[in-house]
């Protein structure tokens, strides 16, 4: 008997957890092994069940998304991860998949090319949602317009405060988050508004809600 694809699910959302769980355990060679509602708790699933996929929500309170792919990928190589998401600008896609990620699947996309997503990041290829391979191909077209962007002269360490800050956390929350102390936090802030011209939290999370970072 072959091999199943152990699979864990992460997304905040209860109810697609659930969905996407039956959709998958229809499928003779997958496996659900865990489900996690933040990008804490995917750390952890990962950590108890080596699964070889993991279908990785973006916007989640806490942890987003990006910043667990950063901190499992780093843990764990071997680990496939595979976005599966609303988000389908330039500021996510070319970011998710620099941290690591094999594929990327929007979730208004058909159960069937979740299925294939998943069984090509599982053999060592790269899946990437054909509703957003114009962005990537721009993206490399022309590297000098994401160069020049503002928000692509954030260090990954701090895209993940500045999206911390914009939900709303407080210095100490994003500390514990990140595991690093609030001075390091009030660091990367000076640099974050520095970098995109603000200086308040105010006009940070303006910034971020116009560009879709945030909702």
């Amino acid at each position: 008997m072959a091999k199943k694809i152990r699979i864990v699910i992460v997304d905040d959302h209860a109810v697609l957890r659930a969905g996407i769980r039956v959709l998958l355990e229809l499928q003779a060679d997958f496996e659900v092994v865990g489900e996690a509602a933040s990008g804490q708790e995917a750390i952890q699933r990962v950590r108890e069940t080596a699964p070889d996929v993991v279908i990785m929500d973006i916007g989640m309170p806490g942890l987003d998304g990006m910043t667990a792919t950063r901190q499992i990928k780093a843990e764990f190589p071997q680990t496939h991860i595979l976005f599966l998401t609303q988000h389908e600008n330039k500021e996510y896609v070319l970011p998710g998949l620099k941290m690591g990620a094999s594929g990327y699947v929007l979730k208004r996309s058909e159960g069937d090319e979740l299925i294939t997503a998943i069984r090509t990041i599982n053999s060592g290829g790269i899946f990437i949602d054909p509703a957003i391979a114009g962005v990537v191909i721009e993206g490399l077209r022309n590297p000098e317009e994401v160069n020049d962007d503002p928000w692509h002269t954030l260090s990954d360490r701090e895209r993940e405060v500045c999206l911390l800050l914009a939900q709303g956390m407080t210095y100490q929350q994003i500390a514990e988050t990140l595991f690093i102390s609030s001075k390091t936090v009030d660091y990367h802030r000076a640099n974050i508004f520095r970098k995109l011209g603000v200086s308040s939290r105010t006009e940070l999370t303006r910034y971020a809600a116009q560009r879709g970072l945030i909702p």
